[in-house]
């Protein structure tokens, strides 16, 4: 990164799931963020399995929000060519990536500065019928 940074906070507009989690945080201490390190660190967030109760909650926020956690976790789990690692991806259950529902492509990312000196990383994602336009 440049400047270099041992710890970079990734903000994502995942809408009221923006309320459940805080933004991502990147680190490697003593060294410096890589590429690498905020790409693996990304898809490990999203990657992270459901809890129980954070499921009760994405629920009560709408009526409909329970299916279409269930939506994408179905369209996740069976329309892509997984092959054996179908069964062990249904298996693995519902993911923070099945909250983002069609908006789970990525976009870019943007830096903001903040009057304090600081700055961080705006994770942007886009709805998939858009990727190719």
């Amino acid at each position: 990164t440049s400047p270099a940074s041992d710890r970079i906070l990734v903000r994502y507009d995942a809408g009221l799931i923006n309320q459940l989690w805080s933004p991502i945080v990147i680190e490697r201490p003593g060294g410096r963020v890589t590429i690498r390190d905020l790409l693996e660190g990304i898809h490990a967030f999203f990657q992270t399995r459901l809890t129980h109760a954070e499921v009760e909650y994405i629920s009560s926020l709408g009526q409909d929000n329970y299916r279409l956690l269930v939506d994408a976790y179905r369209r996740r789990t069976t329309q892509r060519r997984l092959g054996v690692l179908r069964d062990w991806e249904w298996r693995e259950g519902l993911k923070r990536v099945d909250c983002l529902g069609d908006v789970r492509w990525w976009w870019g990312a943007w830096v903001t500065h903040n009057s304090d000196g600081t700055w961080q990383l705006h994770l942007g994602l886009m709805n998939s019928t858009h990727r190719n336009t």
